[in-house]
């Protein structure tokens, strides 16, 4: 496949090449009589160092083949660390990453495709399907990477709020939200029932569109059948003007055109309103934030025929790097993607961070079924009128789209310096003519 290359890193990057050598090159491939195998995680913290440390011990205190290291860096820290390895060519053997990020790293010839290894996978019945539904539309038909966790669209409630406030049901549909979004919003009190997101509003803001559309009749698709892109039709529009009307209407507060996940959940957390949609990520912070106990989960809200549209999965995996060339023997980084997403590694990470897993076989344990999150995951997933958003991450640029191009055109829509169109125009034919070039390049 020709890949369109990026960019060329900034002098300022190969500059910073030997404060880079120490920490991912190899002095040689083997440790005594064992190959060595570096990891590198993306998204460290103290308790996720433990867990991967005491994960990566147990892998090499049970065979002698391969010697498997640890590195673990902040989120923050990761893209660069790693593009700087891509540029110097001292790239680890395996890293972990999210899901909108593997293309960018394909593009670079950095990633393996592991297809025919998962193919061959003895475990591969335990993962959920639809992970590797996303991940094939996201490499085009190539598995760039090994999946361990998802992060499941849901809506968060405050019961306590909505006992005082004599709100007996939890609304499932877009409408009954519009009511109760008006009949509670009030600046004057600067109480709510919705915080709304105004930066980075891309997983809400589709999820809205689509779900109030039905997909105008393409099943979640962003393109139709001559990969024009549909989200600038009459009925998208509408859409976003309805969504665009709670801020507009002073049905929110004011200073939500600004708010990032932090802020929504601050207002959420110091019971300024009583409702966000987010996704099952959010759940550590406002269990921190809000308290354990004092917040509830429920299904994204439907349409009138009762169904709903959240964005694709989007799972964390493990991906293989491309540091011994296309022909080169993988096994031994495959094995530690395969063991990493395997039932014991999944079900002590995901108790030790929090997150879901993909691993079906983790299902039937205590652990999972006995945790007040994941059933409703797991019913979500298997629901007929659950619609999957077919968001185009395999186009290089959407990425970036969705955190620059949409915050800007969203809050130029809620401030009434543009209208619905005018934004789904710019959004249609941007991603009309990345499709084109992707479609050209493939």
């Amino acid at each position: 496949m020709k890949k369109r290359r990026l960019v060329a890193l900034s002098m300022a990057v190969i500059m910073s090449v030997s404060t880079l050598m120490g920490c991912g090159s190899k002095d040689s491939s083997t440790s005594g009589k064992k190959q060595v195998v570096e990891f590198w995680y993306h998204a460290a913290d103290e308790k996720s160092n433990k867990a991967y440390e005491e994960l990566i011990t147990k892998l090499n205190a049970s065979q002698d083949e391969y010697e498997y290291r640890y590195t673990g860096f902040a989120s923050k820290d990761f893209p660069d660390k790693f593009q700087m390895a891509i540029a110097t060519k001292t790239m680890p053997d395996v890293i972990s990453t999210g899901f909108g990020n593997v293309m960018t790293y394909v593009a670079q010839d950095a990633l393996v495709d592991l297809t025919s290894y998962y193919e061959k996978w003895d475990q591969k019945s335990d993962i959920l399907p639809q992970t590797f539904d996303s991940l094939k539309a996201l490499g085009g038909g190539k598995i760039y990477g090994m999946p361990f966790n998802y992060d499941q669209q849901i809506c968060y409630y405050n019961p306590a709020l909505f006992e005082a406030n004599g709100i007996t049901e939890v609304p499932t549909t877009q409408a009954k939200f519009l009511e109760l979004t008006e009949q509670f919003g009030n600046r004057e009190k600067g109480t709510y029932f919705y915080s709304l997101r105004g930066v980075k509003p891309s997983d809400n803001l589709f999820a809205w569109i689509f779900t109030y559309t039905d997909g105008a009749g393409y099943k979640g698709s962003f393109f139709d059948e001559n990969n024009q892109c549909i989200i600038n039709k009459p009925e998208f529009v509408e859409a976003l003007d309805v969504y665009a009307s709670i801020y507009k209407n002073k049905w929110v507060s004011g200073d939500s055109v600004n708010n990032d996940f932090n802020e929504m959940n601050a207002e959420f957390s110091a019971g300024t309103s009583m409702f966000v949609m987010h996704n099952s990520s959010g759940r550590r912070s406002i269990s921190t934030t809000l308290g354990e106990g004092n917040f509830k989960q429920t299904k994204p809200l439907a349409n009138e025929e009762g169904r709903y549209y959240a964005p694709s999965m989007q799972p964390q995996v493990y991906c293989v790097t491309n540091n011994k060339g296309a022909d080169a023997n993988y096994d031994g980084a495959v094995k530690l993607c395969q063991y990493l997403a395997g039932k014991e590694a999944v079900s002590e990470l995901c108790q030790v961070l929090g997150r879901t897993p993909v691993n079906t076989a983790c299902y039937e344990a205590d652990w999972y079924k006995q945790n007040a999150y994941y059933p409703l995951y797991g019913e979500i997933m298997n629901d007929p009128n659950y619609v999957q958003i077919q968001n185009p991450y395999w186009l290089m640029t959407y990425a970036n789209f969705i955190k620059s191009d949409m915050t800007t055109d969203f809050q130029a829509l809620l401030l009434g310096e543009k209208s619905a169109q005018q934004v789904l125009d710019k959004w249609a034919q941007f991603l009309t003519e990345e499709q084109a070039k992707y479609l050209q390049d493939k």
